[in-house]
C-alpha cells in the first residue's frame, strides 16, 4: 500500500471521527463524545507512526 495514502487515510478517518463524536455528543451523551475522541486519538497516532517510519 502506499504510504502517503495511508497516511492520508488515517487523517480522513481521524476527522471523519471527530465530526461524528461531536454528533454523538449532541445525541447520546459525554461518553460517547469521550470514546469518538479516543477512536480519533487512535487513528491520528496511527497516522503519525506510518509517517515516521516512512523516513526509515
Amino acid at each position: 500500500m502506499n504510504r502517503d495514502a495511508a497516511i492520508f487515510a488515517c487523517r480522513f478517518t481521524g476527522f471523519a471521527g471527530l465530526a461524528a463524536s461531536l454528533f454523538l455528543w449532541k445525541v447520546a451523551g459525554t461518553g460517547s463524545f469521550l470514546a469518538g475522541l479516543v477512536g480519533s486519538a487512535c487513528w491520528f497516532v496511527l497516522g503519525e507512526t506510518v509517517r515516521r517510519r516512512r523516513g526509515q
